[in-house]
């Protein structure tokens, strides 16, 4: 179903040209899938009623809205150094934190995730980046929000990280560095690099990829936190457990007919043991099934594959504008539903609309 109008749907001197869900890393339904969030190509975010599907308005918040674990009336975003609260029903906003009282003397640009990480399944921990003017990281965080407190923090060189989060239990945390390790080589405390894993208090750094491109966190089917990703060195998806590091190839990728670019969030976290991909800039005609597709995996080797719809969404890499049409497929808490963005053969515009899937509830017992 399609549930965007980007005709109609935006207000009075929106130009955004086309609407979307934000991203394959986040949570686009609240608590009680009630609410639906939705980006638009000019960085607005609005809200849907997820049962009728009618837009409700234009919401005054900023980066990166995360719905509450258990209220489904409230969600929280980051604005520079601030963590700041939204309730729905009547607008009010309240600032939950201000990390720049925690760094005394020092100017900082943002505190944040930069874009794609979450908070834990329970809302408690999350896993944030100071930056300086430079947008440079100086501070990797964890903040406990139960107590008001930064209960972990540890200092950094001036580093380019792409993003950071906290993992669904709260146990680990991990930042995605944007200089990656040399072949056969890991980061180190000393040298981090690649994907880097800590524990909760910011120590015991690992270093578990060398490379580290598009990705989500799940829990595999013993409740397990890991980590499935696009392995590049093999050209399979993959899933690292992020307790002992171990890797697990779950799918070959066939690169021979075109250059498939990779979405996974793992964001159906009542259901272990399955992750959603979505797929682009596969070739016109497509020439493999995998092609602009959006699959469920299961999360062990040889695991089942469940192809859910074709996309319809034209990618072209070097387009500047196609950008918005990556799919960015996200799945809602129990994989009933799942949010994708698709420009429906439009390429070169920026006039992408959001779409919805919806599976029955036993859809996994049915499988042959």
């Amino acid at each position: 179903m399609r549930v965007t109008d980007r005709s109609a749907d935006l207000q009075t001197g929106d130009n955004s040209e086309g609407m979307k869900n934000e991203y394959s890393r986040v949570q686009s339904f609240n608590a009680d899938e009630s609410r639906l969030i939705v980006f638009t190509t000019e960085g607005n975010w609005y809200l849907y009623d997820a049962v009728s599907l009618q837009p409700i308005g234009l919401l005054p918040i900023w980066h990166e809205p995360r719905w509450d674990a258990e209220d489904p009336d409230l969600l929280y975003y980051t604005e520079e150094t601030r963590l700041i609260s939204y309730r729905i029903s009547n607008g009010q906003q309240q600032v939950i934190h201000d990390f720049a009282d925690d760094f005394p003397g020092q100017e900082l640009a943002a505190v944040w995730t930069k874009y794609e990480g979450s908070p834990s399944l329970d809302g408690r921990y999350w896993g944030l980046m100071a930056e300086d003017q430079d947008w440079m990281t100086i501070a990797l965080l964890i903040y406990d929000m139960e107590t008001d407190q930064i209960t972990a923090r540890r200092e950094t060189p001036p580093s380019e990280i792409d993003s950071v989060t906290v993992s669904p239990l709260g146990n680990y945390f991990l930042a995605y560095y944007d200089n990656f390790c040399d072949p056969g080589q890991l980061g180190s405390d000393r040298n981090p690099c690649g994907l880097m894993v800590y524990d909760r208090d910011l120590e015991n750094a690992r270093g578990l990829l060398r490379i580290v491109g598009h990705a989500d966190l799940v829990l595999n089917a013993r409740r397990e936190e890991a980590f499935v990703y696009q392995d590049i060195d093999t050209d399979h998806i993959s899933m690292l457990d992020l307790a002992s590091g171990e890797i697990t190839p779950l799918l070959p990728i066939d690169f021979s007919h075109s250059a498939l670019g990779f979405h996974f969030s793992g964001r159906a976290f009542r259901l272990p043991g399955w992750v959603l991909v979505s797929t682009s800039n596969g070739a016109q005609p497509s020439a493999t099934w995998m092609d602009d597709q959006i699959f469920a995996l299961e999360l062990v080797e040889n695991g089942r594959v469940v192809r859910l719809v074709h996309t319809h969404s034209l990618y072209d890499e070097s387009v500047e504008h196609d950008y918005w049409a990556e799919p960015h497929a996200s799945v809602n808490r129990d994989f009933t539903q799942i949010a994708f963005t698709s420009n429906w053969g439009r390429s070169g515009t920026d006039q992408v609309d959001m779409y919805l899937i919806k599976l029955p509830d036993d859809w996994v017992s049915n499988l042959p």
